[in-house]
């Protein structure tokens, strides 16, 4: 009798547990509230102080303030599919588990910094001779791939070279 009341159980568990909504595959990310940003700072030397952020939508801000070729505000857009690939560069270099900061011993460097908001979750990397310090290289290469896809070459370069006179007045 135990036995039957057994398969009797187990026979309803199975048949509630088939009535049960089933869980929809995960949203794939809005890339409206995705924004990412390249800060890159001052040196000694000649290197262009600038920012970038890229919105989800594929909208460019730039702001140059030092040895770059357009000092001041620029905007540009664009497409999303690219800020998509973007995206999935951070995944591959896993990002959210790298360290905030890699600092290396040594004086003169620019700083730059890439900010990851993605989902309500905000993540920045400090590079200062990163690669020195222990930074994979892939993050100095998400750098580049930042600028490559925002199109700041435009307006940091001057005749595709960098500007090494200071901005004027």
């Amino acid at each position: 009798m135990n036995y039957r009341r057994f398969i009797l159980g187990l026979l309803g568990a199975i048949a509630f547990s088939a009535c049960a909504p089933v869980a929809s595959p995960a949203e794939p990310q809005s890339m409206s509230n995705v924004e990412i940003r390249l800060s890159r700072g001052a040196c000694f030397g000649f290197c262009p102080v600038y920012e970038v952020t890229i919105s989800g939508n594929g909208d460019v801000h730039y702001e140059g303030r030092n040895f770059v070729n357009v000092v001041g505000e620029r905007t540009a857009t664009i497409p999303p599919e690219d800020v998509a690939r973007l995206l999935a560069r951070f995944d591959e270099v896993g990002f959210h588990h790298l360290r905030d900061s890699y600092r290396a011993r040594i004086s003169d460097l620019p700083t730059q910094s890439i900010t990851l908001t993605s989902n309500g979750q905000t993540k920045t990397v400090v590079d200062y001779g990163g690669v020195d310090a222990g930074m994979p290289r892939e993050v100095r290469e998400l750098e580049a791939e930042i600028d490559r896809v925002a199109g700041t070459a435009q307006w940091v370069l001057r005749d595709g070279q960098p500007v090494r006179d200071p901005p004027q007045p």
